[in-house]
């Protein structure tokens, strides 16, 4: 699997342990360790320039996502990852219903709305996904290139989701 386990069944475990408000950061670094092994075990078969044009687009907007995030109540907190659970799945079938295709333009751009989701919600990996696929990337270029974006925006993220400060 490449990585839903974390984003989309991590918070239904830590909410109620935790509280809404640590459960980004707690698992972006889960998701170091994680990626970081995906990474390893596929690096042949990741598309190292479509990574690069995620990374580089994601990264500016997921530190927004993340800085926001870190303003929202535990309440607020927890409607955001709930919302976000509960819409990936529809729109992940949605785009593959319609076979939407995108070129790097496009997947930069669709890189500008990951990055704002990822920074703030869990269970955002879908949406990654979806934009790898849609971009032509398949099968363990998939796992691969989807582990090295989010080492990538883990590490960007984990610093801002934790204080205002960012």
């Amino acid at each position: 699997m490449s990585g839903y386990g974390t984003g989309a069944l991590m918070p239904l475990v830590l909410v109620p342990l935790v509280g809404a408000e640590p459960v980004v950061p707690i698992i972006a670094i889960s998701a170091l360790f994680n990626n970081a092994s995906r990474v390893t075990a596929f690096r042949k078969y990741a598309d190292w320039r479509r990574a690069g044009i995620v990374a580089i687009c994601a990264a500016p907007t997921c530190v927004l996502g993340a800085w926001g995030y870190t303003y929202l109540s535990s309440a607020g907190a927890a409607l955001v990852i709930g919302a976000m659970l509960i819409l990936s799945v529809p729109l992940r079938r949605l785009l593959k219903h319609h076979n939407v295709t995108v070129g790097d333009r496009g997947l930069a751009v669709g890189a500008v709305g990951y990055g704002v989701v990822v920074g703030g919600t869990a269970g955002s990996g879908v949406i990654l996904l979806s934009l790898l696929m849609a971009a032509g990337v398949a099968g363990a270029g998939v796992v691969a290139t989807d582990a090295a974006i989010s080492i990538v925006i883990s590490i960007v993220r984990l610093p801002c989701s934790e204080a205002p400060a960012c």
